[in-house]
């Protein structure tokens, strides 16, 4: 049974969950490939250029100051635990469709989908980059490895979009409702977990694979 993983990189906890998902493989003593499927928080949405996820939060979410701060305090200190830095004042409010279809289309190119997501999910949450601007997604592209003419028909075209779509869908019918989500059969695992819980999670799944 392959695991599967939705994830947003608008989501820190996704980022935690795509390290402790590397922990958890690496504790076995086969390297399983993993499906990495797309799951949009925000499937509708189109963003809002030019403004951060804190101005959203303050300004549309019914956040005040302390609620947020508290919220980002307690974002960034779990990040540590993973060795991550995430600087949620910054993060740019994005439409993450486009940053999704850049990871489609590493992975047709045959880059690693674990160093691709990791680069993307460092970008926006630790770096604060805008990844809704093509002009920064190329430079994501030549980071992992691609070449700025691989992404340029990217935006000229729907390419990939369809292929995110489907992944979105496919979580909805399964019943995720929150991200990140581990998937191994019918059994499935979903927000924070620890490296140990997704270890069972992985071995439980190898087990009835094996029946």
């Amino acid at each position: 049974m392959t695991p599967t993983v939705w994830a947003d990189v608008r989501c820190p906890w996704c980022w935690m969950g795509h390290r402790s998902l590397a922990a958890a493989l690496a504790r076995r003593d086969r390297r399983e490939p993993v499906v990495r499927a797309s799951y949009l928080l925000d499937p509708h949405g189109e963003g809002h250029p030019g403004r951060t996820v804190r101005e959203v939060a303050l300004a549309s979410w019914g956040m005040d100051e302390d609620g947020w701060r508290a919220m980002r305090d307690r974002v960034e200190i779990a990040g540590r635990a993973f060795g991550l830095r995430i600087r949620m004042d910054g993060v740019p409010a994005i439409d993450s469709r486009p940053a999704h279809r850049l990871l489609k289309l590493a992975q047709a190119r045959g880059v690693d989908p674990e160093h691709a997501w990791d680069l993307a999910f460092s970008a926006l949450l630790e770096h604060n980059r805008d990844l809704g601007d093509p002009e920064v997604l190329r430079d994501l592209a030549v980071e992992m490895g691609l070449t700025a003419e691989d992404t340029d028909p990217l935006w000229s075209s729907t390419a990939f979009a369809a292929e995110v779509d489907a992944d979105h869908r496919a979580a909805v019918e399964a019943g995720v409702r929150a991200v990140p989500t581990f998937a191994v059969g019918d059994r499935t695992l979903s927000g924070a977990r620890s490296v140990d819980e997704l270890v069972e999670l992985l071995w439980v799944g190898a087990e009835e694979a094996g029946r």
